[in-house]
């Protein structure tokens, strides 16, 4: 019984290893960054100028290039959505007009009703 139970507990290691290497999330996607890379757009995107500035766009371009796949799209507009929604006089309307704003073509459109889970 024992060595059955060794062998089990042996297994289930190997599954746990072997689905940690496969998952890319495993890796994750560096919300961390991203946040780093928005910083400089808070005060466009509370209203307390009227453009945004050339650090925030080059965040945004950064933020479009560190995103390429469809998944790493979906977790970045999550950590994004997580940062912003806190945020005291967030206008909704200037984080959906930002890349057009700084030249940046998001991929998708970002309607009002925007999730993170529609995006293709």
């Amino acid at each position: 019984m024992k060595k059955v139970f060794v062998a089990f507990l042996a297994l289930q290691v190997v599954l746990v290893l072997t689905i940690m290497a496969a998952d890319p999330a495993g890796k994750g996607y560096d919300c961390e960054k991203a946040k780093r890379s928005l910083k400089s757009c808070m005060e466009y995107l509370t209203g307390n100028v009227d453009s945004p500035s050339a650090a925030c766009c080059n965040g945004v371009k950064e933020l479009k290039a560190s995103a390429p796949t469809k998944d790493e799209k979906i977790a970045e507009c999550q950590c994004i959505e997580e940062a912003l929604t806190p945020i005291p006089n967030f206008k909704q309307d200037r984080a959906i007009a930002l890349p057009k704003e700084c030249g940046v073509d998001a991929g998708f459109p970002i309607p009002k009703n925007f999730t993170c889970s529609s995006i293709s």
